[in-house]
């Protein structure tokens, strides 16, 4: 089913269902399909192309851009718009941490050490800034 996304390069069988909300914009449709291909990467610090693999800012400038010019830390993301009704392809950030929301409550991100690039729930504190 090309709206499920293996979890974890496809460890265990487990996938998440993309909102529908999420196909409906094709900028965003491109963009969730690029990060896709990046789940189960693991987590790099400094990392921010597929052939360095990624940290969390790294690949969310990675996934907005489509190259490997690096936008920036979670500061800068702070520093972006900030939207009251978060849509899939806004970035969730906090001080320390960032990903690109999917809607549904989750985002894609490189989650940390051992870990890598994951789909998971938005943490909580999190703003949502707009590209």
């Amino acid at each position: 089913d090309k709206n499920t996304i293996p979890m974890g390069g496809g460890n265990g069988g487990f996938g998440y269902e993309i909102p529908p909300e999420a196909l409906t914009d094709e900028r965003f449709a491109n963009m969730i399909r690029e990060a896709e291909k990046y789940l189960g990467y693991p987590y790099v610090w400094g990392g921010a192309s597929p052939s360095t693999s990624f940290d969390c800012s790294g690949f969310v400038a990675y996934c907005l851009t489509g190259n490997y010019a690096r936008l920036g830390t979670t500061y800068t993301f702070l520093g972006w718009p900030q939207v009251s009704n978060p849509q899939p392809g806004d970035v969730a950030v906090n001080a320390e941490h960032c990903g690109i929301y999917i809607g549904g409550g989750q985002m894609i991100h490189a989650a940390d050490y051992g870990i890598g690039v994951i789909v998971g729930p938005v943490q909580s504190g999190m703003i949502y800034v707009r590209y």
